[in-house]
């Protein structure tokens, strides 16, 4: 191998290192969270205190990430996203700390743990994200496979992280939180191949005012469709399961029966198997994953913004099919042109988020010295977005089932298309 192209493959290994590892720490986040649940169910930690916990995440997660992404442009990206698996394997040891504590005690560490969990995201993908765009470089089409296959990773990540929190629960009960531990320095162990500089790039350049980038209107202008979107997966992610799932034979409060009652000509509200919820959310994974690989092809050769446009109409078209879906009598047998055409919309929908990226990483580009911080401002979105979107949609789900969570994805699909309009007329 010829000296000039060990540079170029040195960083293609990086790249993949960085995709592979955000595919692990996602699964390890979605596996925690999983296996919180079981436990905390297992030793009766009351809902409200339940919901407390998990919404504990996203207060150092939101707050953290412009903090860490600013640092990431003072000190490099490569100390924060080693540290990221290890404060994340430390939270998961402390939550097995808890199985030795009464619940009283137990209680605030629970919390505590989760805190420190989104410390850990926070400082994790800012970094991920600026070391990405660094190396993706100003090529479109490496940029575009890039952000494709990061949000493959992450959503790929997801998905194979709960099948593996049933597992180590199923097989080592609390004792899996220690095995969880080791799977993150398993992440730890890949990112460590992530070098601290790329081949030309220039010193770490003095930072005097580091929010300033963020002032940028462009980035604004856009920001609201990246949290509308966003809104849109943490509606689904956070509330179908749950909605597929609903125990209508024998309701186990009065509220949940009189929302079976209010739902009962909805096929997708109540009667699923957990397993059954499970191949939908899987199937859904493999759906985004491979139209977001589609996408890579694509989005080298048109705009963000009507990649954007066009798939913001196929969420448009998904609705509609959800609700066909949903309405459509079960005596009448499954609905496979339905499902087939639910399938081709969701490969346009996914076009989405690898094309929003692609622009946060452009105006990255531009503020070359500030990448973290851009980076950081990625984090925030993308979590307020999927809280609003899972927050608002428990709320919807609450009154009208799979209809509300239909709805509130109409209405976000909507701002999120005005805003890419808005965001079209400055495009570069």
């Amino acid at each position: 191998m010829s000296g000039a192209t060990t540079p170029a493959r040195e960083t293609a290994n990086a790249l993949w290192a960085g995709i592979v590892g955000t595919g692990f720490i996602r699964a390890g986040g979605a596996a925690i969270g999983l296996m919180l649940q079981l436990y905390e169910a297992s030793i009766g930690i009351p809902p409200q205190f339940v919901g407390l916990i998990g919404v504990a995440f996203y207060l150092t997660e939101l707050s953290g990430a412009p903090i860490f992404g600013a640092l990431v442009d003072r000190r490099g990206w490569r100390p924060f996203m080693l540290l990221g698996p290890v404060l994340a394997a430390f939270a998961v040891l402390l939550t097995w700390l808890t199985t030795a504590l009464t619940l009283t005690l137990a209680l605030p560490l629970l919390f505590i743990t989760r805190l420190i969990e989104g410390l850990a995201v926070a400082s994790n993908t800012p970094a991920t994200l600026s070391f990405l765009s660094a190396a993706s470089g100003s090529t479109p089409s490496l940029r575009a496979s890039t952000t494709g296959y990061f949000q493959i990773a992450v959503i790929g990540g997801t998905a194979a992280g709960g099948v593996l929190g049933g597992l180590l629960y199923s097989q080592f009960g609390v004792n899996g939180f220690v095995a969880l531990a080791g799977f993150y320095m398993l992440c730890w162990a890949i990112f460590l191949r992530i070098p601290g500089t790329l081949p030309n790039q220039p010193a770490l350049a003095a930072h005097p005012n580091p929010l300033a980038v963020l002032r940028q209107p462009m980035l604004w202008a856009f920001a609201p469709a990246w949290i509308a979107i966003n809104g849109v997966l943490g509606i689904w992610l956070n509330n179908l399961a749950n909605q597929l799932t609903l125990s209508c034979a024998v309701p186990p409060t009065a509220q949940i029966a009189a929302l079976c009652i209010a739902t009962g000509g909805q096929r997708l509200v109540g009667g699923s198997s957990a397993a059954a919820a499970g191949m939908i959310f899987a199937g859904f994974a493999l759906v985004f994953s491979v139209g977001m690989l589609l996408w890579t092809r694509i989005l080298p050769h048109v705009r963000p913004s009507l990649a954007m446009l066009l798939s913001a109409g196929g969420g448009l078209l998904t609705c509609a099919l959800i609700a066909l879906i949903n309405h459509q009598p079960v005596v009448d047998g499954p609905p496979l042109l339905a499902l087939a055409a639910l399938v081709g919309s969701l490969l346009v929908l996914s076009g989405f988020t690898p094309a929003a990226l692609s622009v946060l990483m452009e105006l990255a580009e531009h503020n070359a010295s500030d990448r973290g911080t851009v980076m950081g401002a990625y984090s925030v979105l993308l979590g307020v977005g999927q809280f609003l979107g899972g927050a608002i949609g428990g709320m919807f789900a609450a009154v009208a089932g799979v209809d509300g969570l239909i709805l509130l994805t109409l209405i976000f699909t909507v701002i999120a298309g005005l805003f890419v309009l808005i965001y079209r007329k400055d495009e570069g």
